[in-house]
């Protein structure tokens, strides 16, 4: 997945670690892609495979993927990541991720598409098996504002300073 920084002077370009023993790699051009960096570390929360995003109003960026962060309570699940460019480019965790949906099939899901409407509804779109059972492989599609998960983010925040 390659997109721009906001300024648009920077190329940023996330990747799979094909071997999975580590996270995934990112790398940045500033000639429109004649160069690129060496690739480093992306922040663990972006480890995965098969990213792909959209920015929202505010100038943030929402990429899903299929988690494959060692350790993650998401492991194999289609997920987002939420944060900043910067977030990403001084290797920061970002705000804060989603688990978008769960696979019944381990890691084969993925390959999702984004869109984002006039509205500011986020559209996630993936192949995923989303039922125990016999049932096969579907294309799903879910959808959300990021208000809502802002705000879902701030409720749970506030019951565990309650506690």
């Amino acid at each position: 997945f390659v997109f721009r920084s906001p300024d648009g002077d920077e190329l940023c370009c996330l990747m799979r670690e094909n071997h999975h023993k580590g996270r995934s790699l990112m790398m940045f051009s500033r000639d429109e892609g004649k160069t690129w960096s060496d690739p480093v570390d992306t922040p663990w929360g972006l480890t995965g495979d098969r990213h792909m995003g959209v920015q929202t109003e505010d100038g943030r960026w929402v990429i899903a993927f299929r988690d494959r962060a060692l350790n993650s309570p998401t492991l194999t699940h289609f997920v987002a990541w939420v944060g900043t460019y910067e977030d990403i480019r001084k290797g920061r965790p970002g705000q804060y991720r989603i688990k978008l949906l769960h696979s019944h099939k381990g890691f084969d899901c993925g390959y999702p598409g984004m869109e984002i409407l006039p509205d500011g509804t986020i559209i996630a779109t993936t192949y995923i098996k989303y039922r125990e059972g016999p049932e096969k492989h579907s294309v799903v599609s879910t959808r959300f504002k990021i208000e809502e998960t802002d705000t879902m983010l701030a409720d749970q925040s506030g019951k565990k300073e309650k506690r």
